[in-house]
């Protein structure tokens, strides 16, 4: 199918890495493609470089704006893209040449996001192995949004998915929010038709200690805390035939929100932040819990240090 892909890169400081980042999008072997590179008011060489890579190949359209940070700029590319689907992709990372020829090829009536997997890496030489049999998988129907609330197979992440343009009418990332994905992605899910996942490696994510997601910060958990409230709602009020899944991914990540606070951050249980997430565990309700979540609950409750180690062990969502 001869769909047109919009590809939207915001770039930030990344001089270092963002020719790696073009260059593997320039060498797609789909060519039905356009390329938004979004200058977020870089200090450094990327805004030169960006104009270079114009002049080069007339499928990239620059973007300079002031600076806004992540959601600013995508939202500034997606205000004018063109193509049928859009992907993102980071500055600092790159993709398979091969991932907009494997995507067009799998794109399939009433399936509107089609998700593929990532690998993290560190540097060319360390990082995680490819994976994957090839195999494409469809779901159609309400059942995609339960899948998405129990993250299986889907993720949170905007990076690793092509998602059909209209989805985004009258949506938007939120400006100055961490997690930015989080917050919106549950919106995306709940609008879509169907979805599908691709059993494939095309995006290759760079972890460098400096990133948003690499820092930790406590804004981080702050808001990462605030996109699973705001997912929770909406799952709530309008898919509540998966209440029992909504209500264990949000136990699960309100316990683990609760634990990075006072263990992590070092939070005074007494404060607004900690007791506000206590609140919300209390309200949830724990009957027919999964065996995992039901011990995590019951070591959350009578031992928080030993909780806080066993949330990776009993790897919830």
């Amino acid at each position: 199918m001869n769909i047109k892909i919009s590809i939207i890169v915001p770039i930030y400081n990344v001089e270092n890495f963002l020719d790696r980042c073009v260059q593997s999008l320039k060498s797609q072997t789909y060519e039905n493609i356009e390329i938004y590179l979004v200058d977020d008011g870089s200090p450094d060489n990327c805004p030169k470089m960006c104009d270079q890579y114009a002049k080069e190949d007339s499928r990239i359209r620059v973007i300079h704006k002031e600076n806004g940070g992540l959601s600013d700029a995508r939202n500034a590319a997606l205000d004018v893209v063109t193509g049928d689907y859009v992907i993102f992709v980071d500055s600092d990372d790159y993709v398979e040449k091969d991932l907009c020829q494997k995507l067009a090829a799998s794109v399939r009536e009433n399936c509107d996001i089609y998700n593929y997997r990532f690998r993290r890496f560190f540097n060319e030489n360390k990082g995680d192995p490819f994976l994957g049999s090839g195999e494409v998988k469809y779901y159609i129907g309400r059942d995609v949004f339960d899948l998405y609330i129990k993250r299986t197979p889907f993720t949170h992440m905007v990076c690793d998915k092509m998602f059909k343009r209209e989805l985004f009418e009258g949506l938007r990332f939120i400006k100055g929010r961490y997690a930015e994905d989080l917050a919106l992605c549950y919106q995306l899910f709940g609008r879509a038709k169907g979805a599908a996942f691709i059993d494939e490696t095309f995006y290759n994510y760079y972890t460098r200690e400096n990133s948003i997601m690499g820092s930790g910060t406590l804004k981080l958990c702050l808001d990462t805390y605030q996109g699973e409230c705001e997912a929770y709602k909406y799952g709530n009020k309008f898919f509540s035939e998966y209440k029992l899944s909504n209500d264990v991914r949000f136990l699960n990540q309100s316990m683990k929100t609760y634990l990075k606070l006072i263990k992590r951050y070092k939070v005074d249980p007494k404060e607004d932040k900690a007791k506000m997430v206590l609140k919300k565990i209390e309200r949830i309700k724990k009957d027919n819990l999964p065996k995992s979540t039901a011990l995590f609950y019951s070591l959350f409750k009578c031992n928080k240090s030993l909780a806080w180690l066993a949330f990776g062990i009993l790897k919830l969502s």
